[in-house]
């Protein structure tokens, strides 16, 4: 069910207030109070002060909105604010302006350079001017969006528009092919309120655009008639916006038949309630055909950002994203719930099953297995690096004089007194002399620390006969035998 519209109008002298039912229905009055405006003499100056009437309108709105039974639900909050409590400067374009803090801090100094007071707590706002195009800066005041923010949770609900009145006839009178399309174009708008104090809003920028230049607010001239709907009173407001369009230096002067004069607004006088249906101000210009454009189409110089004003169809897509996340995760985690039932079923069937234990070997067979071992360990044999590593150094003075190779030994008997088919890695026997002990036992020291070899002993050596020594030219040599093994 769609909620109820509240519009607010905080004029340069009364605050309006109409609500809706839901968008598009009857618009009926709500609260309207006036409240007094301090008149400035010096057409240069403005006001940025915030009035304590205001400010005491503001609150009355608010036990308004409160005895309403259709808005204490929640409604949907847009609010119109008069350019002579907003602030605004132009702000001519610069390399600054790619980068939005720098483009900020060059809106404060525009606006500090007009004459207006920025505080640290306002809301800075600049349009999406084209490229090199001058952007207008919009400064809302702390207070005025303090009481705003006030209001909304009055209503339990936030606001979703707040905007100024030049940047919404700006772009609700815009009608395309009444000019041409690079002419500079001028808006007039005449807020409703007492005659003496009576301004105009000037709005200036280009027709092609949807952007604004400049806002400025003038005193109008004091005996224009009260009505400001009369032929003769566009006259006399067309000659006065004239006078100060060329005093301002400006190209484009609005005549009386020119569309930009014709948005003429007076007093809206409503009671509460009553069906507002003539075009008489500024709020009920809001809500006609031509002043909805803005109701939907967001632009840069509204108060609230664009990302907190979700459409309904944003808000679709985003729920329908996040089923479709919802239900994919849901999906994967069902397979992967099937898929570990799988694996644990799996694994309990290879527990399950019996697995035939393998009968031992016979003693032929092992005498086999042995045999086939025992080969494959002599052609596993590296000989090369067996003869390098046996040729002794030249300090030691032996000489080899044969080699053999010894088969591996079984092990040990296998169960049932079956021969094991595991056998023992084979050895070599060097058989050697050499004219001294000496040089017999460093040998065989040599052939322990020598690679790939290990474990050498001695098991068998001969002593040279005496008689046969002293027979002979020289000694006769100790002959020895020496197994190693070595390693891969």
């Amino acid at each position: 069910m769609s909620k109820p519209v509240l519009y607010i109008y905080i004029g340069a002298q009364r605050l309006q207030a109409a609500w809706a039912v839901r968008r598009g229905a009857e618009l009926r009055m709500l609260f309207d109070a006036a409240y007094e405006q301090p008149i400035v003499d010096e057409p240069m100056a403005s006001i940025d002060a915030w009035p304590s009437a205001v400010s005491t309108a503001m609150e009355a709105l608010g036990r308004g909105c409160q005895a309403e039974l259709a808005l204490q639900r929640g409604a949907e909050l847009r609010v119109l604010v008069s350019d002579q409590w907003v602030p605004s400067a132009s702000v001519p374009w610069n390399a600054a302006q790619y980068r939005p803090g720098a483009a900020v801090s060059a809106a404060r100094g525009e606006l500090r350079e007009a004459g207006h007071e920025v505080l640290s707590g306002d809301l800075l706002r600049l349009d999406d001017a084209p490229l090199r195009q001058p952007r207008l800066a919009v400064c809302y005041p702390a207070s005025l969006l303090e009481h705003v923010d006030r209001l909304a949770a009055t209503l339990k609900t936030r606001p979703h528009s707040v905007t100024t009145l030049s940047a919404l006839a700006w772009r609700g009178s815009d009608t395309p092919g009444q000019t041409p399309a690079h002419s500079e174009r001028v808006l007039a708008i005449l807020e409703p309120g007492d005659v003496s104090a009576r301004q105009v809003i000037l709005v200036r920028g280009q027709r092609a655009s949807a952007c604004i230049d400049e806002v400025l607010i003038r005193p109008l001239h004091a005996g224009l008639h009260p009505d400001g709907v009369g032929r003769p009173a566009a006259r006399e407001l067309a000659a006065s916006v004239a006078a100060i369009v060329q005093r301002l230096g400006w190209n484009a002067v609005p005549t009386p038949s020119s569309p930009e004069v014709a948005t003429l607004f007076s007093v809206t006088d409503l009671t509460p309630n009553d069906p507002l249906s003539s075009a008489t101000g500024p709020m009920a210009w809001w809500v006609t055909p031509q002043g909805r454009r803005d109701l939907v189409a967001a632009h840069a110089l509204d108060a609230v950002a664009r990302a907190a004003r979700p459409s309904a169809v944003k808000l679709l897509v985003l729920a329908c994203v996040l089923g479709g996340i919802g239900f994919s995760g849901f999906a994967l985690w069902r397979n992967e719930a099937r898929l570990q039932e799988a694996l644990d079923a799996a694994s309990a069937a290879r527990r399950a099953a019996v697995v035939p234990a393998a009968p031992p070997p016979s003693a032929e067979q092992a005498k086999r297995i042995a045999a086939v071992n025992g080969v494959v360990s002599e052609l596993n044999i590296p000989l090369p690096r067996l003869l390098r590593a046996l040729q002794p150094p030249k300090d030691i003075r032996v000489g080899l004089l044969g080699l053999e190779l010894v088969a591996g030994r079984e092990r040990g008997a296998g169960p049932g007194g079956a021969a094991d088919a595991r056998v023992s890695r084979p050895t070599l026997k060097v058989h050697a002399e050499a004219p001294a002990s000496t040089d017999m036992t460093r040998y065989v020291a040599f052939l322990s620390d020598r690679k790939p070899l290990n474990h050498a002993y001695l098991v068998r050596h001969e002593v040279p006969d005496g008689a046969a020594a002293q027979a002979g030219s020289q000694r006769a040599a100790y002959r020895f035998t020496v197994e190693v093994a070595w390693k891969d």
